[in-house]
């Protein structure tokens, strides 16, 4: 079993159980309470777009303060500023200058936190248990999956807005913890990725992205709305579908680690095709939204931990996994802010949730052909006895 055999990598797993509670439990909230706030579903739409095209600048400092810090203690800064973040949304009550503060230190926190945990994943895992590590990690997330969102559903019914999203701010501060028992490892001063490999991880990122924009944040405002802008009933129907998802991705995982990730690679594109399918047709009645929330939970541990993996294995090979990632995640966040836009635009015409919603489907085709791409080139590398990177185009 390649789940628990790294010893350190186990730390990061204590991690991804806080950071899940702040994902399922703080970040899918955000925006729809801009919406209860009184937020037009455009404006909230331009907002991320905003914040995500915005990280874009701001993850140019990342580089520079992991040298000076050193990467994991890059990741601790990154942590302790998205835990922050929180009571400064639960303030947000129309478009004014608080929100404009709250997505700009979002969007710097998440830019260090993202990019430096990403690079310290590849950097403290395994190569040969890379699959089984990534899918214990998304199996880890969709099981708080289950609980976060009810409970910050039910706090935000109950309280202030203040307490709910404080919880979460804890949560990500104390993600930080079991971080500092492990190594602060050092960025290599100077290093070049090949040119090649940067319009790799750039293009991949970007469907992926594209993706994001209309298959999570998209579909999170549609389903608050179907679900008559309850917080509670909203939470709920995150909680049904982290059940349902729970322990899809572990036996993906396990398939990568012994040679099947291009097989792996097709069947998360597949199922995640069809539940971005299942969404655009479903979001506009409570049981399909909810049943189509359902099939995405489903598919998307198989998604990710194919998808994941595939990532980290391209950063693995690269010269350094972080600069790998600060230019990956940049087009990750161009593929959300288009697909954002494109969306606000769309329901400002009137089109409804449905083409931007379908959407996804672009981002899942060309991720796809990408992604297996990069399977054909590492057979290339191995025959001709190059490093994989150079032969990625």
């Amino acid at each position: 079993m390649g789940f628990f055999v790294n010893q350190r990598f186990n730390l990061i797993y204590v991690h991804a159980a806080f950071q899940a509670f702040t994902t399922y439990g703080g970040e899918a909230f955000a925006f729809v309470y801009l919406l209860k706030a009184g937020i037009s579903v455009p404006i909230v739409l331009l907002s991320i777009g905003v914040l995500f095209g915005s990280r874009i600048l701001f993850r140019m400092a990342v580089l520079p303060l992991t040298k000076r810090v050193g990467l994991r203690n890059a990741l601790v800064i990154g942590i302790v500023m998205e835990g922050c973040t929180y009571p400064i949304l639960s303030q947000i009550n129309d478009t004014g200058p608080l929100l404009v503060s709250y997505l700009a230190f979002w969007a710097i926190s998440s830019s260090i936190y993202w990019t430096t945990h990403h690079a310290y994943v590849v950097l403290i895992g395994d190569g040969q248990h890379r699959g089984a590590q990534v899918s214990a990690m998304e199996f880890i997330g969709t099981f708080i999956g289950i609980v976060a969102p009810l409970t910050t559903g039910l706090l935000l019914t109950w309280f202030a807005p203040i307490v709910a999203f404080s919880v979460v701010g804890i949560a990500m501060i104390g993600s930080a913890l079991p971080l500092l028992f492990l190594p602060n490892l050092k960025v290599a001063l100077h290093a070049e990725i090949p040119q090649a490999t940067q319009r790799l991880a750039r293009m991949v990122m970007f469907t992926d992205g594209l993706r994001s924009g209309a298959f999570h944040f998209t579909w999170l405002i549609a389903l608050f709305i179907t679900l008559g802008a309850s917080f509670a009933a909203y939470g709920g129907a995150l909680s049904l579908s982290g059940l349902a998802g729970a322990s899809m991705g572990l036996f993906v995982g396990k398939s990568i680690d012994l040679g099947k990730g291009r097989r792996a690679a097709q069947i998360g594109f597949a199922v995640l095709s069809l539940a971005i399918v299942a969404r655009a047709f479903g979001y506009s009645t409570v049981w399909s939204a909810v049943a189509a929330n359902a099939i995405a939970a489903i598919a998307w541990p198989v998604y990710a931990t194919a998808f994941n993996s595939r990532v980290y294995a391209l950063a693995q090979h690269s010269p350094c996994a972080l600069r790998f990632h600060i230019i990956a995640e940049g087009g990750w966040d161009l593929g959300v802010a288009s697909a954002c836009f494109i969306s606000a635009a769309l329901i400002y015409l009137g089109f409804g949730f449905f083409w931007p919603l379908i959407l996804a489907l672009t981002g899942c085709a060309l991720g796809y052909r990408l992604v297996a791409g990069t399977f054909d080139r590492a057979l290339e590398a191995d025959s001709s006895g190059l490093p994989e990177t150079s032969k990625m185009v």
